[in-house]
């Protein structure tokens, strides 16, 4: 399995969902008031978001996400995603988190993935240092994400975790824009600019300390405090293209502001060395 989605399931995804008369797999679902419930096999335990719980399952060792995708949605709507599904199986682990399974279970279908223990960037407790890392990381694998033709558009720091290594991972990329179109709701033509605007949103939380929440409401910029002086004016240059949206970067010009400021940050300069290596790697083999 080299992607999102099992190289097995996306052959056999048109016959899942083309004939009515495909086996289901069993399941009661229930979720009232977050209560635990079942689904396809897996037992759900504490809710996680909308239609989305933390999971077991008899045969997997780890803990799980289950997300729910859509209830008995026409055929027709399920296939044209098979592209998206595709090009998202090409997206670079580890920032994007893999889907185990695509399934159904009576009337709803939902993907498994696992789940990653960490915090979220609501609330960033980290160093400007540690969130610069974090966020170089976020950008080059976005501009990947783009360049296979995949847009977000709904990337918020609730989806962004960061493991105790503080690691980033993206997680359900993609997935709120094919639950809304399984679901029959208008969805926007994707726009990577929206999804560079929100990177950008998540950069001043990593560099700021403050919520993005708090970026987004508040009519002045956050203030930005002084991390060294051989990168404080790049930061203070990247953060007021970001706010003035003139000109409105891309992902990759985040990514290559970041990897350039990463490379002055102060300190042992191997690991951060070594990790901009491997993901300058990674685009070049793209190109």
């Amino acid at each position: 399995m080299s992607g999102y989605l099992p190289d097995d399931q996306l052959r056999n995804l048109q016959r899942l969902v083309a004939s009515p008369k495909t086996p289901e797999r069993t399941g009661a679902f229930r979720s009232g008031n977050g209560a635990a419930g079942a689904l396809g096999g897996y037992t759900l335990h504490k809710p996680l978001g909308a239609q989305t719980w933390e999971a077991t399952h008899t045969k997997h060792p780890g803990r799980l996400v289950v997300r729910i995708l859509a209830k008995d949605p026409p055929p027709g709507r399920l296939l044209r995603l098979v592209g998206t599904l595709k090009r998202i199986a090409k997206l670079p682990r580890p920032i994007f988190v893999p889907i185990h399974r695509l399934s159904r279970a009576g009337p709803y279908h939902f993907v498994v993935r696992d789940l990653i223990p960490g915090r979220n960037l609501t609330i960033w407790k980290g160093t400007p240092r540690e969130g610069l890392l974090a966020f170089y990381q976020l950008a080059r694998g976005l501009q990947l994400a783009h360049e296979e033709g995949v847009v977000d558009g709904d990337l918020t720091p609730h989806n962004v975790i960061l493991d105790e290594l503080g690691r980033p991972f993206i997680v359900d990329f993609g997935l709120r824009r094919i639950a809304r179109t399984l679901a029959g709701k208008p969805v926007s033509e994707p726009d990577p600019a929206v999804d560079a605007a929100d990177l950008g949103t998540i950069f001043l939380t990593l560099v700021s300390g403050r919520p993005a929440e708090e970026i987004l409401t508040s009519a002045a910029p956050p203030p930005l405090p002084p991390i060294d002086p051989k990168i404080d004016p790049q930061i203070r240059t990247m953060a007021s293209r970001i706010l003035s949206g003139k000109p409105a970067p891309t992902a990759r010009d985040l990514a290559d502001a970041a990897a350039f400021i990463c490379q002055k940050l102060p300190g042992d300069p191997t690991s951060r060395i070594d990790l901009i290596t491997q993901y300058e790697r990674k685009t070049s083999q793209r190109g």
